[in-house]
């Protein structure tokens, strides 16, 4: 939308260029009588007064180096006095007063111009006091100019207010209200195209977003009359704007062909340098050859630009090229008629610059250009980003691969360790219990009940080994059920009544079949003490979780109301350091307390911080319900 809009501004504005007053009634004062008074710090030849001129009259190329006031008088025909009449001049400058029949009319600025006085560039409007009678008027429009400062005066339009206003609104939409809108899309479009360099860093969006920044300053001059900069100043931002914008436009199209390393790219370079220095030297001397002999190296170097351009944009079969090429031809016509018009045409002063219209559909060529681009930037990172994809899934895929090899590996490990932890815990533990009975039962007068309780004995461990290989590893309540399941039959035969006690145990994390049979093992060796030496009627195995400031741990305690013992007597220091050596192996310690008719044996055991805290009847607490079998079936 905003590109089509753009489109008609561009179309209107040429057509408008040419407008004519064939189609109205209304006078064009082209014709005046000229007086003038020239200052400088040289004698002056004064031209013969008055004389008559031709309007425009362009103060800079009429006059030259010098400043001074003009006096233009001509009459204004009235041919109905109770009509109101009104007066249209599109340029003045840059101090003026009119006068009608000796009154004065309007005035601005000061004479000789003050320093923010610039009126130049903007259409003025002035309504004629009402006529007593029929006939012409007089009309008398003093300018005061300053050399290379574009004073002047452009042909007057007079009429009636109803035919003379339309004239000056459209001349305010065209001149202010055009110049206004150019200036901004300029400045948004520069500035877009410095925050995409400042992203990427390529010199190409340097180039278009300081070319396009500075056209915009070059416009906005059109949109003051007090000036915001004192004179000189004024006059030198704008040129100097209007001077760098022109080569650094060329450079980035250069740029935009693959060309932007060549000779021609480093001359545009060095104008776009130099600019602000010529600018300068041109306002503030003034050398008025020196912007004509400025200006034709830019026609050259626009023209090299162009022939470059149109030849890589002919032979290349990309799109963006070829747009380019057409839109930098029109810019550069442009800008060659307005030269020629400005330096040869007596009209010079009233004529419309094209330029500033064709810069439009410039910039939107070369944003278009810019977009496309970024198109083909975000599509080739798509295309990276897919393949990148695609090569990292591929990697993760051959590291998952290699992580279940890692896996299997260490699993293949872990089963070859257990078995040999089993085979040695056999050898070491049951074989030589076994080799001991062997050699008791070949001693003559071997009495055969210990030989079957010591054998029971070796039973019951082998079966907790079993159970331990089988069980679910970092269940306490289930490796503490199976202890009670194994012993129970022989604590029953013994005498010795068991109440036991657990409740809701969480599960040990990294616990495995090894921590479990630890702990089998040192309860197997608390019941065998207990039945062996405690002459115990009572026995209590609990089991509880307790939560402490910033631990959770369980605790498994043994009560009898046995007869107790010491428990510094030689005869229990190696039962209780085995206990304690795999009280220590789980992480835990281990607490022993005895006196005649009671003794206790307390484990602590710390729970992991990432073991699970949900709770469930331990495997032992329902074997009141359950049969008396093993878990697995296996070993009665």
């Amino acid at each position: 939308m905003l590109g089509l809009r753009l489109l008609v501004l561009l179309v209107l504005a040429v057509l408008g260029a040419s407008w004519g007053f064939s189609a109205r009634a209304v006078t064009l004062v082209e014709q005046a009588q000229l007086t003038l008074t020239l200052h400088g710090p040289h004698p002056v030849a004064q031209p013969p007064e008055p004389h008559s001129v031709q309007l425009p009259y362009n103060w800079d190329q009429r006059q030259g180096a010098v400043d001074g006031e003009a006096m233009f008088a001509f009459d204004v025909p009235i041919t109905d006095p109770a009509v109101p009449q009104a007066l249209f001049v599109p340029r003045i400058g840059n101090s003026f007063r009119v006068l009608v029949d000796g009154r004065e009319l309007a005035r601005f600025g000061t004479f000789p111009p003050g320093p923010y006085d610039d009126a130049s560039f903007t259409p003025q409007y002035f309504t004629l006091p009402a006529a007593a009678s029929a006939g012409p008027r007089r009309v008398e429009i003093v300018i005061a100019a300053q050399a290379a400062r574009q004073g002047g005066l452009s042909p007057v339009v007079a009429g009636s207010e109803a035919e003379i206003r339309p004239l000056y609104e459209d001349a305010v939409f065209w001149q202010i209200s055009g110049g206004r809108f150019i200036a901004i899309v300029s400045g948004v479009l520069g500035a877009l195209s410095l925050l995409v360099w400042l992203r990427q860093r390529e010199s190409v969006y340097l180039y278009y977003g300081l070319g396009e920044l500075l056209w915009s300053v070059q416009t906005a001059r059109v949109l003051f009359t007090h000036a915001p900069l004192p004179w000189p100043w004024w006059g030198v931002i704008p040129l100097a704007a209007f001077q760098a914008a022109v080569p650094l436009l060329c450079r980035f199209a250069l740029a935009v062909v693959g060309k932007g390393d060549t000779r021609l790219a480093r001359f545009l370079g060095l104008l776009a340098l130099l600019a602000p220095v010529t600018a300068t030297i041109g306002i503030t001397v003034p050398l008025l050859w020196l912007m004509p002999v400025w200006q034709m190296l830019f026609l050259v170097a626009g023209l090299a630009m162009v022939v470059v351009v149109v030849r890589v944009a002919i032979r290349s079969s990309v799109l963006e090229h070829r747009v380019l090429g057409v839109a930098v031809v029109l810019v550069v016509l442009s800008a060659a008629r307005d030269n020629w018009v400005m330096r040869t045409s007596p009209e010079a002063y009233a004529v419309v610059p094209w330029i500033r219209f064709a810069w439009v559909g410039f910039a939107i060529s070369l944003g278009w250009v810019i977009a496309e681009r970024m198109r083909k930037d975000m599509r080739a990172v798509a295309q990276m980003n897919a393949s990148l994809e695609a090569e990292l899934a591929e990697r993760n895929a051959a590291l998952e691969a290699v992580f279940a090899r890692e896996r299997e590996g260490e699993k293949a490990r872990g089963a070859l360790e257990e078995r040999q932890r089993l085979t040695q815990d056999l050898h070491d533990g049951l074989g030589g219990q076994l080799v001991g009975l062997l050699q008791m039962a070949q001693q003559p007068g071997a009495a055969m009940g210990d030989v079957a309780l010591h054998l029971r004995d070796a039973v019951d461990q082998l079966k907790l080994t079993v159970d331990a290989m089988h069980g679910c590893e970092g269940d306490v309540a289930s490796a503490l059920g199976s202890v009670r399941y194994r012993l129970g039959p022989r604590l029953q035969a013994a005498g010795i009544d068991l109440r036991w006690d657990v409740g809701s145990l969480p599960t040990m994390t990294g616990w495995s079949a090894r921590e479990s049979h630890q702990l089998q093992m040192l309860l197997f060796e608390a019941f065998g003490n207990l039945m062996a030496h405690a002459q115990a009627t009572q026995a209590s195995l609990g089991a509880r979780l307790v939560e402490g400031t910033g631990e959770h741990a369980i605790e498994i305690e043994l009560r009898d109301n046995g007869r107790g013992f010491d428990t510094q007597a030689a005869f229990a220091g190696k039962g209780l350091a085995n206990m304690r050596a795999r009280a220590a192996a789980l992480g835990g310690t281990l607490t022993v307390s005895s006196q005649p008719g009671e003794t206790s044996l307390r484990l602590h055991l710390p729970v992991p911080a990432a073991s699970t805290t949900a709770a469930g009847e331990s495997a032992a607490s329902g074997m009141d319900q359950l049969p008396m079998r093993p878990a697995n079936g296996t070993l009665r």
